[in-house]
């Protein structure tokens, strides 16, 4: 009995994985050919101009956020009502920052992008805290399909503005999820009191990975210009599309290990394939990226330097799974604070040095120093 028991648990988690890992696959695999479709369409200037405007959403983004995401995820696992307490507080702060935006930009597209990234980051997280895997699928991808068409279909009637209004709108068919979740839970601030800390970590946590995702594309824009910034974003879209197996992996551990589940096979499984994905951008993009996007004369360099980031990112996403689960996400914010603070000088000294590959290899440099950061600090937790 207690064998059929072990085979049963591997088979839900792996079900669970396979869920996640389908959704997160398809939904990257239309975002990839969506922003590949754009950057050959738009050429590297506009390219760069919507990466620009996209970086100050994030940012703007993730402040709203004030540390829902990783709160919701860990909270929901252990069963912990506060999901509508979450809500009000981010959907709040996600209008009060979406309308101080457009007075500072002028830009209807970037303010819609804040409200509905926020809508879909509470929903997405409180999915996959309550482990409903098939709902996060569903919701995922028809998010990925709306923004594809809204996008496609206002670029061509009203120009490059068009594109951000088309990726919010994907955005608010979670809002659904937002309107269950106050059905079932009570708005009780009371509840956050014992959270505080963990809420407050993690909201810091979110906004340096925000401005670590994002600073390097407004810093580029001035200091090299919009061009060499589409270039650079491109490198940075194949590497997310790399990425898709670690990213997977890290929405599959974290409520898991939050419920106590350990899974150090996945784990070495996660950066082997890592290793592997390495070498194929670095031996494959020559072959590839010149036929496909005639218009850009510098992402080869950029995509070849950036893979190198794929193995000391998915050792950070098992640590970070690891850590999070603990509910020691100071251990997190201080990783994340060495890596912005890296980045940062690196890319103001190679930026200026070797231009968009030296802001590719200040990505990998930070992302080093993180990665050397949670094995140093992993040798007083032995439980990896």
């Amino acid at each position: 009995m207690k064998k059929f028991d072990i085979i049963k648990d591997s088979f839900l988690q792996l079900k669970g994985l396979t869920t996640i890992g389908l959704a997160d696959i398809g939904s990257s695999a239309i975002s990839a050919v969506f922003w590949f479709y754009m950057a050959s369409t738009l050429g590297a200037k506009d390219y760069g101009q919507i990466s620009y405007f996209l970086s100050i959403a994030s940012i703007a983004s993730s402040v709203s956020m004030t540390g829902a995401s990783n709160t919701l995820m860990v909270y929901t696992a252990k069963n912990v009502k506060i999901q509508s307490a979450i809500y009000v507080i981010s959907i709040s702060a996600a209008i009060t920052a979406s309308i101080v935006v457009f007075f500072l930009f002028q830009n209807f597209g970037i303010s819609l992008y804040i409200i509905g990234s926020v809508i879909f980051g509470l929903a997405s997280a409180e999915i996959l805290g309550s482990k409903n895997y098939n709902s996060y699928s569903r919701f995922l991808v028809t998010q990925k399909i709306l923004m594809v068409i809204f996008s496609i279909v206002l670029y061509y009637l009203i120009g490059i503005e068009g594109v951000i209004i088309g990726i919010a709108l994907g955005y608010f068919p979670y809002i659904i999820r937002i309107y269950d979740g106050f059905k079932k839970s009570k708005i009780e601030f009371n509840t956050l009191k014992s959270k505080f800390g963990f809420l407050m970590n993690s909201f810091i946590l979110n906004l340096s990975n925000a401005f670590s995702g994002s600073i390097d594309k407004i810093i580029i824009a001035p200091l090299l210009g919009f061009t060499l910034l589409g270039n650079y974003q491109l490198g940075i879209q194949v590497l997310a599309v790399l990425q898709i197996l670690p990213n997977v992996a890290f929405k599959y551990m974290l409520p898991h290990e939050a419920g106590g589940n350990q899974n150090k096979r996945l784990k070495f499984l996660i950066i082997a394939i890592a290793i592997i994905l390495t070498g194929c951008g670095i031996l494959l993009s020559p072959l590839i990226i010149p036929t496909l996007f005639t218009k850009y004369t510098n992402v080869v360099g950029v995509i070849q330097i950036l893979s190198i980031s794929l193995i000391p990112m998915s050792i950070i996403i098992a640590y970070q799974s690891k850590f999070l689960s603990m509910e020691k996400s100071n251990v997190i914010l201080i990783s994340a604070g060495i890596y912005l603070a890296t980045q940062i000088t690196l890319i103001l000294i190679l930026g200026k040095i070797y231009g968009v590959n030296g802001m590719a290899a200040a990505f990998v440099l930070a992302t080093c120093a993180e990665c050397i950061f949670y094995v140093f600090v992993n040798k007083f937790n032995r439980t990896f």
